[in-house]
């Protein structure tokens, strides 16, 4: 099969309010557009209001969660699909399980967004971080639950030093050099 028509990956990694969300759809609107393929997007949250609703925020679940979502982004892969997960995803074991499982099918892209704590915290889009700060809300990654950096991801972007578009080009680059778009 030639390597543009195999499915791939993209996971992007990182603490609430890092732009993981806002990358995946500028990303897969770019690839729908300049390469016509078709992009499946797995956001995080939306995945846990439809997939995973029934799931609790400890470890067990939060892991569960994320073979979910590996579990669907090996099934679009596999079949020549272009997927684009957009999860906190905070345990090295859970994302480690999630590319064994889409790396029999095709490419796997660990992009880890590292954006750091203070930024996020500033954005808050949904006021978790207040919310985590003052106590109301327990078990928060990044204040009092871990989130374990990837050791080796293909790609580590900040949010608070580049443009969304160079942030883009950088994620477009990995797959084009792999032939796969």
């Amino acid at each position: 099969m030639p390597a543009r028509s195999q499915g791939f990956t993209i996971f992007m990694t990182g603490l609430s309010g890092a732009g993981k969300s806002t990358i995946a759809e500028r990303l897969s609107e770019v690839i729908e557009q300049r390469y016509r393929r078709p992009v499946t997007v797995l956001d995080g949250d939306i995945v846990r209001e439809m997939l995973s609703s029934g799931l609790t925020f400890s470890r067990i679940d939060r892991e569960l969660n994320i073979r979910r979502i590996g579990y669907v982004a090996s099934e679009v892969t596999k079949h020549g699909g272009i997927c684009i997960c957009a999860a906190i995803a905070p345990f090295i074991s859970a994302r480690a399980e999630a590319r064994a499982r889409i790396q029999r099918y095709g490419r796997f892209y660990e992009v880890y967004i590292s954006t750091p704590l203070e930024v996020c915290e500033k954005r808050d889009p949904k006021g978790l971080y207040r919310k985590a700060r003052r106590g109301e809300i327990h078990g928060f990654t990044g204040i009092d639950d871990p989130f374990e950096a990837p050791a080796s991801p293909e790609l580590v972007i900040d949010t608070s030093r580049l443009q969304l578009d160079d942030e883009i080009e950088k994620i477009v680059a990995l797959t084009r050099r792999d032939g796969v778009l």
